[in-house]
């Protein structure tokens, strides 16, 4: 696993906890509804892009798309990034705490029948601006190019 050294350990939890959190947005269910009697009954399941407050479910996915695309742009391409005001590890962070406050308005808006997903994406975007804090970490203890080299 050659692709694993080429990744800070901020950037694993970025890359992983990014990746498992879309596919919970995608597929998990949010919200779960059974309703019935003795051996009939139905079943409603509602992933966080299809349930109510949707908007704030396709809000964080967007952004959780976006610190994966990070990761993969500047680990794996030669691509260069833009400059931002500030630096990349302090993005990350900052979408990392983006999506948890998304997530959690979601879950504050509609309370109701709560699935597995919501749970799991609750901690999943925690692990995501962990590995954002990570990162801004990173960066901080980094020894510039060209500081401590001698001519």
């Amino acid at each position: 696993m050659d692709y694993l050294k080429k990744l800070s350990r901020g950037d694993q939890i970025v890359g992983g906890a990014g990746v498992l959190l879309v596919i919970d947005l995608l597929f998990l269910p949010w919200h779960h509804v059974r309703v019935g009697f003795a051996q009939f009954h139905v079943t409603a399941n509602r992933t966080a892009l299809q349930s109510p407050n949707a908007f704030w479910g396709w809000l964080a996915f967007l952004v959780t798309v976006a610190l994966v695309a990070r990761v993969v742009l500047a680990r794996f391409t030669t691509v260069e990034l833009p400059k931002l005001p500030v630096t990349w590890g302090r993005a990350s962070l900052i979408g990392g705490v983006a999506v948890v406050a998304l997530l959690l308005l979601k879950l504050v808006l509609k309370t109701d029948f709560l699935g597995v997903g919501a749970w799991f994406g609750i901690i999943l975007g925690g692990a995501l601006a962990y590995g954002g804090y990570l990162h801004t970490q990173e960066e901080q203890t980094a020894v510039p190019p060209g500081v401590g080299t001698t001519t």
